[in-house]
């Protein structure tokens, strides 16, 4: 692709318009057709693209792109995993193995399938967080490839053209681990119909996925639906609200989208509060419905004012104390006293301070121990009375004194006291 885009294929659609004209088939299919494929395609994609797959000639739809390295059975939008944004509804997060390319294929132009090549894509400016028809029933939602206009009938009759998955799984990141094996697709197309498909925001280029309700899905399933904040990648020419903008110049190294353009996604505070109401099938060749929980950028049209508010939506989360202070100045009194009852909070961190105090006692608990050393010092054992032994060494002495007194005195008074005891 180095001569002009634009111009190779507006000279191949007119030349597949004279052709098909020329068949004498209608020329109502071929404008629609090349709807998709004549809106002033940027020349970025040439830049973005190049480098991960190839671009052939395909009649009625000119210059398409196919990609490399992928197996025969390869299908758009398997690779990756869905999340719920406030912003456009469901959002298309592709896998590392398809990351460099999927922010171009998935998000602008359409889909379609040849025998011959395989999925080719067909370039188009009007980006989308994905571009696919739901179906859904006995608990079972599946998605396919948007095709262009004249192929939407058709497309929604092949079930070898949808991913079918169990509802409960639809918010896993590891999706493909849950999808219906290809020998159940057929029974799960006949058990389910088309429920929704993308929505156009008029006046823009840009078009919302509000799929299956995240309310229907929490009520049915009884889990938890998260909202997330996606920035995504987009071309300069596309204006979506919090994209990261990707230039030509950006592309020149492969692989380097990732580092120039990283995407992010952030979990939101937006709770979705459980519905039992069950989508309703669309009729043949309806448009999309938005549902219960419309995506933001679509209340945007209704209400231009509310645009510019969607940026702030992110600060909410961060700080809830905002939408009060815009109540204050409602009634002067009644903001005075709330600031105060801020303030209390910082008397909080007053009650910390009491508690380094808390270790100073505990330096003096350390001291009582010295005590217990002095209660051995007190040590009862000075009354040793051991010493009391010796007094009745020396009382034994006197006992032996005693003794030889009575010895000495009957020899001197032995007969008498024998003679006065006789008379008695």
């Amino acid at each position: 692709m180095t001569k002009s885009f634009a111009f190779r294929r507006a000279a191949l659609a007119a030349l597949a318009a004279l052709m098909l004209a020329g068949a004498g088939l209608p020329a109502s299919i071929v404008v629609g057709s090349l709807a998709p494929a004549m809106a002033q395609a940027p020349q970025d994609f040439e830049a973005a693209l190049d480098a991960y797959g190839h671009w052939v000639q395909h009649a009625p739809y000119g210059e398409v792109w196919v990609p490399d390295g992928v197996p025969p059975d390869w299908r758009p939008y398997e690779n990756g995993h869905w999340v719920y944004t406030d912003d456009w509804g469901w959002y298309w997060i592709s896998d590392d193995s398809e990351e460099d390319w999927g922010w171009v294929v998935y998000h602008y132009g359409r889909w379609a399938f040849d025998g011959g090549i395989g999925w080719f894509w067909i370039p188009g400016d009007e980006w989308a967080p994905a571009w696919v028809d739901w179906r859904y029933g006995d608990d079972t939602v599946g998605w396919a490839p948007l095709p262009p206009d004249d192929l939407i009938d058709a497309y929604d009759e092949q079930p070898d053209y949808w991913v079918f998955v169990p509802l409960r799984y639809i918010g896993e990141q590891r999706l493909r681990s849950y999808y219906l094996p290809p020998p159940r697709r057929t029974g799960a197309w006949r058990a389910t119909r088309l429920v929704n498909r993308p929505v156009h925001i008029q006046g823009r280029r840009i078009w919302v996925n509000p799929g299956l309700a995240p309310g229907f899905i929490a009520g049915r399933t009884r889990l938890r639906i998260d909202a997330y904040q996606v920035r995504p990648r987009v071309f300069a020419n596309t204006n979506v609200q919090g994209g990261i903008t990707v230039r030509a110049q950006d592309l020149h190294t492969r692989g380097a989208i990732r580092r120039v353009a990283p995407v992010t996604v952030q979990r939101t505070t937006t709770v979705f509060q459980p519905s039992t109401a069950a989508p309703a099938p669309l009729g043949k060749n309806a448009p999309g419905v938005l549902g219960p929980h419309p995506p933001r950028a679509a209340q945007g049209t209704t209400v231009a004012p509310t645009a510019p508010p969607a940026p702030p939506s992110p600060k909410p989360p961060a700080g809830t104390v905002v939408p009060p202070k815009s109540t204050l100045p409602a009634n002067p009194p009644g903001p005075q006293p709330q600031p105060r009852m801020v303030q209390p909070p910082k008397a909080q961190p007053n009650v910390v301070n009491p508690q380094p105090p808390s270790p100073s006692p505990q330096p003096h608990v350390v001291q009582p121990p010295l005590q217990p050393k002095v209660q051995p010092q007190a040590q009862p054992h000075v009354v040793q009375p051991p010493p009391s032994p010796p007094p009745p060494r020396n009382v034994a002495p006197p006992l032996q004194q005693h003794a030889p007194p009575p010895q000495a005195k009957p020899p001197a008074n032995a007969p008498p006291p024998d003679n006065q005891n006789q008379p008695r």
